[in-house]
């Protein structure tokens, strides 16, 4: 397991696992991924964590690593005691909570790991001890409030911070993000694919038996068939981490998807259909009473403009938008749009 950080006017952390089904992420790749997965190697064999350092300035003008700049890697070797540990994680993550977890990497060579929750789980998972006796051991702390000032300088993503002469690595603990998919047609089925594979929970809602089958949609986690598409948010539990994208199969069903999906805190709403239709769309639930402010906050036509017309081209501007979304970056002007 190891923990990255480049230092080139600014940090970034990168995770990769080295496991003995082979190597799973990345490093960047060229001489620093080679370098970091022997030290994995040795770690693994010696059950000792190491540290490694790679200057990239040094490297010769062939080398692909062209961008120069240093790095130091960490190799953490967990043991199974720390098994537990996670497996208290997946549980949190189970539950719906979320928590954060603090490595404190200041001795490369017997790094301590925790795991900051706001509470412990009620039901301890089959095979483990009672999740109080391991708190009791200090590796997990109910501290959850502590770890929020760490989160938030990290902007809620995995990265180093030095705390005096401490440096610690902090990663939060969240549950993934859902893709809420109105409709079951060919543009849905490339979009769940492509989400699976981005880490997204997927779920599916159509009105049609057919078009909200398991069997069509393997990759979700749950497919329900709502006629009209009625209550939407309710049947679906949308929340904060949701991400829905509306590809119905008619104006209308786009509208009431729309307009219940609005009532809703999910953290995007897409649509898809062309302007003419967006700007009818929009003036019935104008005059139904939506405000032009909840409106405004659609990101339709939905995806990023691209210029593709197939469905799996439709797909990958639907989800590099979701991602832009996600992660912070305004879609909007590379759309052209203004809100």
């Amino acid at each position: 397991y190891e923990i990255t950080t480049r230092l080139v006017g600014s940090e970034m952390c990168i995770r990769d696992r080295l496991t003995a089904a082979g190597l799973e992420g990345t490093v960047g790749g060229g001489a620093l991924e080679a370098r970091a997965v022997e030290a994995a190697r040795q770690s693994l064999e010696s059950g000792i964590s190491a540290r490694v350092a790679c200057d990239l300035t040094g490297l010769s003008p062939a080398s692909d690593m062209i961008c120069g700049g240093s790095m130091e890697v960490l190799c953490e070797a967990l043991g199974p005691e720390q098994a537990r540990l996670f497996a208290l994680a997946a549980q949190v993550l189970r539950e719906g909570g979320r928590g954060a977890w603090i490595v404190d990497v200041s001795r490369e060579s017997l790094p301590q790991r925790r795991l900051h929750l706001a509470a412990l789980p009620e039901t301890p998972a089959a095979g483990t001890e009672d999740w109080a006796a391991l708190a009791a051991s200090g590796a997990v702390r109910t501290d959850l409030d502590a770890a929020i000032p760490l989160l938030e300088e990290i902007k809620n993503k995995a990265g180093l911070i030095s705390l005096g002469e401490r440096s610690v690595y902090v990663e939060p603990l969240d549950a993934p993000p859902v893709l809420l998919l109105c409709g079951g047609g060919h543009v849905s089925l490339e979009v769940a694919a492509l989400a699976h594979a981005c880490g997204f929970v997927v779920d599916v809602v159509d009105d049609r038996p057919e078009f909200s089958d398991p069997a069509r949609f393997p990759m979700a986690r749950r497919c329900l068939t709502l006629p009209g598409f009625e209550n939407l948010v309710e049947a679906c539990g949308i929340g904060r981490r949701h991400y829905v994208a509306i590809v119905t199969r008619g104006h209308s069903f786009d509208r009431e998807a729309l307009a219940q999906a609005l009532t809703s805190h999910a953290a995007y709403i897409g649509m898809i259909g062309s302007s003419k239709k967006v700007a009818a769309l929009f003036d019935k639930l104008r005059a139904k009473g939506v405000s032009g402010e909840q409106l405004d906050s659609v990101y339709t036509p939905v995806g990023l403009d691209i210029g593709g017309e197939t469905p799996e081209e439709i797909a990958i501007a639907i989800m590099a938008e979701i991602q832009s979304v996600r992660y912070g970056k305004n879609a909007n002007h590379m759309k052209g749009k203004e809100k």
